[in-house]
Parts: C-alpha cells; sequence; structure tokens
C-alpha cells in the first residue's frame, strides 16, 4: 500500500514527515545519487508518494544538507568534494571522541544490553550481500553509535553529530555497496562494542577515533568509483 493510499487512515499532519522520512532513505540508499536532480513528478512516481508533501519534504531534507536548491532549476542531492568530506570527518571525530568520553562514565546495564543487541545482529548480517541485508545493516549501523555515545546525554552535540552524519551516509553506503565488505567495520564495532562494556575509556576514545578514521580513509579512496555510480 502507498503513502497516499494510507492518507485516509492517517491524519493529514503526518503525511509530510512520512514523505520526508521515504526520500531520506532513498537518498541514503543510493536511489538518487549525489548531484542527482531532483525532479518532483519523477520523484513522486518512483516513491509512489503526491507532490503536496514532496514540496513541504524538500525543504526539510535542505536544512538537513542532503538535498540542495538550484535557482530556476529545483532540488538535487547534495555532493561534496573531498576537502568538504574531510572536514565533516574532522567535526564528526571532533563529536564522536568527546560523546565516547562522557558515554563511558554514564553507561548503564540498558546502555550495554542494547549495544550488545545491536551489534550482533550486525554480525549476521555481516556476510550477506542482498540490497535487503545491506540496508538493514546501515539502518543498524547508525543505531549502533546512536546506542553507544546516547549515554552521554549531550543531546546538542548528538544533534550535531547526527547532522555530520548524515550529510555523508549516503557516500558511505554507496561504498560498501561497491564493495560488499563489512568485514573490516564489523571487527572494529566488536571491538568498540567490548571497550563500551567493559568501560574501558582510554580505549573506548581510540578506537572511536581510528573507527572514523579508517571508514573516512575507505571512502576518499573509493570516491572516484562512488561519482561514476
Amino acid at each position: 500500500m502507498s503513502i497516499d493510499q494510507l492518507a485516509e487512515s492517517i491524519p493529514s499532519q503526518t503525511l509530510p514527515t512520512m514523505v520526508y522520512n521515504k526520500v531520506r532513505e532513498a537518498i541514503l540508499n543510493g536511489v538518487f545519487g549525489p548531484g542527482q536532480m531532483l525532479r518532483q513528478d519523477e520523484v513522486a512516481s518512483k516513491l509512489g508518494v503526491s507532490r503536496s508533501p514532496l514540496r513541504e519534504a524538500l525543504p526539510r531534507l535542505e536544512a538537513d544538507g542532503i538535498v540542495v536548491l538550484h535557482p530556476r532549476r529545483g532540488y538535487a542531492v547534495a555532493s561534496l568534494d573531498p576537502a568538504q568530506i574531510n572536514e565533516v570527518f574532522d567535526l564528526r571525530c571532533l563529536l564522536e571522541t568527546e560523546l565516547a568520553r562522557r558515554a563511558i562514565q554514564k553507561r548503564t546495564d540498558a546502555d550495554i544490553s542494547a549495544v550488545y543487541s545491536i551489534a550482533a545482529e550486525m554480525a549476521s548480517l555481516a556476510s550477506c550481500t542482498d540490497d535487503k541485508s545491506l540496508t538493514r545493516w546501515f539502518d543498524l549501523n547508525m543505531r549502533f553509535h546512536t546506542a553507544m555515545l546516547s549515554a552521554a546525554d549531550s543531546p546538542h552535540h548528538l544533534r550535531a553529530l547526527d547532522h555530520s552524519r548524515t550529510l555523508i551516509e549516503s557516500y558511505i553506503r554507496t561504498e560498501t555497496r561497491l564493495t560488499g565488505d563489512l568485514i573490516e567495520a564489523q571487527e572494529e564495532h566488536a571491538q568498540l562494542a567490548q571497550a563500551f562494556v567493559v568501560g574501558d575509556a582510554e580505549e573506548f576514545i581510540r578506537l572511536t577515533r581510528s573507527h572514523s578514521d579508517h571508514t573516512r580513509i575507505r571512502l576518499l579512496s573509493r570516491l572516484p568509483a562512488i561519482e561514476k555510480t
């Protein structure tokens, strides 16, 4: 059932949010690639949504930084050059390491349980290469990092981090789909989860920083291939 078919049973004010989420996920998962123009008729048809809530969703996506408005041309998926990607990762690393420092001191048994549960499900998907499993792994990846760093109880830092992640998430997902290799990332997740559980602050902060750096290196090394997709 499409979003439009649900309109009669769902309060109308929720439809723009539903469409926003659907377009956002499509961009993050590479349905619309960096730099691609978002022709509203085409987007609405491809995603099974109507144009009215789509028009409301696009400015929100622009505020997120994942689409840009070109005068007289319309909206397009944002694209980043290597210098911009490096800048985003610099910010992400600063935020993540500070949140890691705070989180490791404040984590609870519930936080530990959530991290282990997510890590276990991710591990079960790490050898899968089908699109559905990869999409699920990507979603869990975001939940995994959020579960660890939310323990810091620093909502403003977390909002800034979420924004920086969103800017590069589509690149990361496209890069991973090109290789289908989740083994290195999964090993790093296992190490992060272990340090989080035992409360090794120094190791947790070090691993947080190195995981971000490794992601940056993998992404930049394959950027030419990503831009050709």
